[in-house]
């Protein structure tokens, strides 16, 4: 009885599980695309090239509050890779963002582009640390 009693014990402390998943919220940006955009360009031509924003900043100028200040475009790639071993469990989790903010001028052009794109940069990574 003692040896399948330490049976069972050695089994549940030496079984272990490896997870890694990868979660993306919404859509891609492309480098080529977010390049393409430049100064002057109308809000139509924006929306042509990068696609409907995921949201639009107002802004209250001239006492106007449903003026389109500017388009931000994101994408998110979160990776996650968990250890169980037995009753102990290891997580991590690494979360990179592309981001595209296309500014405009009162009268619709676009005035400037400010570029983050590091979502290609997430990683799955060991749970205990780098």
């Amino acid at each position: 009885m003692i040896r399948s009693f330490a049976s069972v014990v050695c089994c549940t402390l030496i079984s272990s599980c490896a997870v890694m998943g990868r979660q993306q919220e919404d859509q891609r940006i492309s480098p080529d695309a977010a390049g393409r955009i430049e100064k002057g360009m109308t809000k139509e031509q924006v929306v042509e090239i990068l696609g409907a924003p995921n949201r639009i900043e107002y802004i209250r100028k001239d006492n106007d509050p449903v003026r389109e200040h500017a388009y931000v475009y994101e994408h998110t790639t979160t990776k996650y890779t968990g250890v169980a071993l037995a009753f102990i469990n290891f997580g991590n989790s690494d979360e990179k963002r592309d981001r595209v903010v296309v500014f405009f001028e009162t009268d619709g052009k676009v005035s400037a582009v400010g570029t983050s794109l590091h979502a290609q940069e997430a990683a799955f990574g060991f749970p205990f640390g780098q």
